[in-house]
């Protein structure tokens, strides 16, 4: 009896090891809409649900500038540092921490970050760029953005959550996703 609970826990933890959550990086969302996919080879399936994005939707942010939006206690920040470093930062009443980053601290300078006519989004020092999406494309970019969105998650053996993502769009398309962060509902 004793053997055949082991088994059976073993391969439980042995298929939630497994499962992964599928990325959907080029989806475009709106409102309610779901985005199902399946694991095929597991059979696991996992759902991502739109629920908001900001409403401002920046072409350049200067150092202490952000575009924000809030979802239950939290807020999602997304800031430009005067250290010329991008960070996503999660708030909440007596809590603050970094979620993402660029990683481009510099100890002098003047940074900030762009979304440029070329379909490219840059942080410059200076005038030098230290980090970009390398999403240029040959013709021009009408309307350059950044803007953040707010999904959840759930299904399968991924645990529920939301997922952030950060969007570069132009052109009335949505162009690049720069960078996905997934949160669990125990964080």
């Amino acid at each position: 009896m004793k053997i055949k609970l082991l088994t059976g826990f073993a391969t439980a933890l042995l298929l939630t090891s497994c499962a992964q959550d599928e990325t959907f990086e080029n989806a475009t969302l709106k409102n309610s809409e779901l985005k199902t996919s399946e694991i095929a080879a597991r059979g696991i399936s996992s759902t991502v649900t739109f629920v908001k994005e900001t409403t401002n939707h920046p072409q350049r942010l200067d150092p202490g500038q952000s575009i924000s939006l809030s979802y239950n206690i939290y807020t999602y920040r997304l800031e430009m540092q005067g250290d010329s470093n991008l960070v996503l930062y999660q708030d909440r009443p007596g809590f603050t921490r970094a979620i993402w980053s660029t990683n481009t601290h510099r100890d002098s300078g003047t940074p900030w970050l762009i979304a440029q006519n070329d379909g490219n989004l840059v942080i410059y020092n200076n005038g030098n760029p230290l980090w970009h999406t390398n999403s240029s494309v040959s013709g021009n970019v009408s309307n350059p953005h950044i803007k953040m969105q707010l999904y959840t998650r759930s299904g399968g053996s991924i645990p529920a959550g939301i997922r952030i993502k950060l969007v570069l769009g132009g052109n009335n398309v949505e162009r690049k996703t720069f960078a996905e962060v997934d949160l669990s509902d125990f964080y």
